[in-house]
């Protein structure tokens, strides 16, 4: 039977049978918003099969979760497409190009066996361990798009790991080359970077913005009784204003930073982290960040597993007065997107340094606070600002922050603009989905439940 509609494949290594950073975030919108607005996009966009293409899931996955596993596979198989398991070395090191160019290779090998049964194949290939997708697709019916998150000149400052540096280039360069393939472009300051330090042709990026799946309950503001109850399970008292951060136990994330510049701020605050331990464990980092804070004598509670309501109750805490985003790299941090919207009625107001994508996201003094990450103390003194704001202008902030994720991060906009680009639709519409819902509580969005099937029998 000849082909005739096309199909989206997307591949990443989080957020499918897990969610433990922002790349598995991005892969929860996908699923949310595909969930949700599937019918539009089909009206406007044309028919389509949806892929999920991720490394074979099981004990070696990091944090490997068979209820997302679930949830992941009711969404593609409602929408007549399935999960695609891509086995690799599981006893190799995951964060390496040896691992990076087996699961690329099998990603592309997926590619074109779907090319052989539709019409056209759009792959989306996420981040580092799927760059080298584009060079090994060469399908007439294939188009890449290879959606970088950040790179190695980023995530590993100030020491680089040349071979991952190396990876990252060759991938570029191949796109380049190549006519079918493309480079999302995220956001400002990532494309910048990519075009400068990695020479990418500035005609192989199509837009795609980093967005939030804006009709997500996940997203509401959570009542300051639910919050209060959450933080007291945690132990983290309200009698004082608290500093919040959501971080990983990554060098790069700079809790360390944060430690540091609230010891002499001590007497005064409660620090409250979830600090999640990755999967390499970086290993000793969580347990230095506790002896870090005792130290210091600081008045601390952290957590190493991701709690994603307790997430959500920090930034609504009224005693929380800080999200700080501490980080010594970062291409455009989810949390402040979603403290811009779990804060909108009460919380957190995001303090971040004015490095990388952060000035992107935030106007300091408008939606939130940058301080200068180069200059002695002043982490420290960001803090004393952000702490010393009268509550009318914090409020004034919230309202700003709010505003400009809703105005700026729509998922649902974001993929039809990127589906219309490359799927041929006769009458096709232009502009954002029409319609698309901000959150609200009265119109839930269908909730996991845990699978009664074998997910990887039903995979295969």
């Amino acid at each position: 039977m000849p082909p005739t509609t096309p199909a989206l494949l997307y591949c990443a290594v989080n957020g499918i049978d897990n969610c433990t950073n922002g790349i598995g975030r991005q892969s929860k919108t996908l699923l949310a918003t595909l969930e949700d607005h599937h019918a539009r996009l089909t009206a406007t966009v044309g028919p389509f099969t949806v892929y999920l293409a991720a490394p074979a899931p099981g004990p070696a996955t990091w944090n490997h979760n068979p209820d997302d596993l679930a949830h992941a596979l009711r969404v593609v198989q409602r929408l007549g497409g399935r999960i695609i398991p891509l086995p690799y070395d599981t006893a190799r090191p995951f964060w390496h190009p040896d691992t990076w160019k087996q699961l690329s290779t099998r990603a592309a090998e997926a590619a074109a066996r779907l090319a052989e049964r539709h019409t056209q194949v759009l792959t989306i290939a996420v981040d580092t361990p799927f760059a080298a997708v584009p060079a090994l697709t060469t399908h007439e019916r294939i188009d890449t798009v290879l959606a970088l998150f950040s790179t190695s000149r980023i995530t590993e400052r100030p020491i680089l790991d040349p071979a991952h540096t190396a990876w990252e280039q060759e991938a570029i360069t191949a796109i380049n080359q190549h006519p079918r393939a493309h480079v999302a472009d995220i956001g400002t300051f990532l494309t910048r970077h990519l075009t400068n330090d990695y020479d990418l042709d500035p005609r192989r990026l199509t837009p795609w913005p980093s967005g939030l799946h804006l009709a997500d309950p996940d997203l509401l503001p959570m009542p300051a009784d639910q919050a209060a109850a959450i933080a007291n399970r945690h132990h983290i008292p309200n009698d004082r204003p608290i500093v919040a951060a959501i971080t990983r136990t990554d060098a790069t994330k700079g809790l360390d930073l944060l430690i540091d510049a609230l010891a002499p701020l001590r007497d005064d605050i409660h620090l409250a982290a979830i600090a999640v331990r990755t999967d390499d464990e970086r290993a000793t980092l969580f347990d230095t960040y506790q002896q870090q804070c005792r130290a210091a004598r600081l008045n601390a509670t952290l957590v190493g597993d991701f709690d994603r309501q307790l997430a959500r109750a920090l930034a609504a805490l009224p005693a929380t007065h800080v999200m700080a985003c501490p980080s010594r790299g970062e291409t455009l941090a989810n949390v402040v997107f979603e403290t811009g919207l779990w804060a909108q009625h009460g919380g957190a107001i995001v303090l971040a340094p004015a490095r990388d994508g952060f000035p992107e996201q935030i106007t300091d003094g408008h939606n939130g606070l940058l301080y200068p990450p180069d200059e002695d103390g002043a982490l420290t003194e960001g803090l004393r600002r952000a702490l010393a704001l009268p509550e009318a202008e914090r409020e004034r902030m919230r309202r700003a922050a709010y505003a400009r994720v809703i105005a700026e991060r729509d998922a649902a906009g974001h993929l039809f603009a990127l589906l219309a680009r490359f799927f041929p639709s006769p009458g096709r519409g232009a502009g954002r989905l029409p319609g698309h819902p901000v959150p609200d509580a009265r119109q839930p969005r269908s909730q996991a439940t845990p699978s009664q099937l074998d997910p990887l029998e039903a995979m295969r």
